[in-house]
């Protein structure tokens, strides 16, 4: 059951995650973070996460690859930080480059009142508002998914094969926010 639970949710505190947070989706507590996003090609996409080194990165260079508009920064992150070794092996292994990427820290970045802030995980909805402000459209990045979920999973300290499993997650969540 062990390995189980680390290759599906990254570890025993994902897992419990997970759970918890698709209860509070299934009760209706982020209806509010997956409605409709309006004109995305007018907008421009901001992808948040934590570190700003697998995630977020990885959706801004695939957003951008469709034609979209679109930035990514972190809430908890260093500024100039390369992306994570993996998440650069993932995209090349998608046709996508994270080489030329930096990291920026939310208090750095240069938001607009028109672009929509797509996070992770639920805790980050709090945190942006916090660090940054309200009045910004958000939505979770996992209401695009096909089965929509609310909580993408920090995959920085996991095994290779949830790794890669998050980075699919957050690849189809950019697919289904575009579609």
């Amino acid at each position: 059951m062990g390995q189980w639970v680390y290759e599906r949710f990254g570890s025993k505190k994902g897992f419990v995650r997970f759970f918890y947070h698709r209860a509070l989706a299934l009760s209706g507590a982020y209806r509010k973070y997956s409605c409709d996003t309006g004109s995305i090609a007018s907008r421009r996409t901001v992808f948040i996460c934590s570190g700003n080194i697998c995630r977020s990165p990885l959706a801004e260079v695939y957003a951008r690859s469709l034609g979209m508009e679109a930035a990514s920064c972190g809430l908890n992150c260093g500024d100039a930080y390369p992306a994570d070794p993996r998440a650069r092996e993932f995209a090349l292994g998608q046709g996508l480059s994270l080489e030329n990427h930096k990291t920026i820290n939310v208090r750095d970045f240069e938001f607009r009142d028109s672009d929509l802030i797509v996070v992770m995980e639920p805790s980050h909805l709090y945190q942006f508002e916090k660090k940054v402000g309200k009045g910004y459209s958000m939505v979770l990045a996992g209401s695009y998914c096909r089965n929509p979920i609310s909580y993408i999973h920090d995959p920085f300290n996991c095994c290779p094969v949830f790794f890669t499993r998050c980075e699919s997650k957050v690849m189809e969540c950019v697919r289904g926010l575009y579609a």
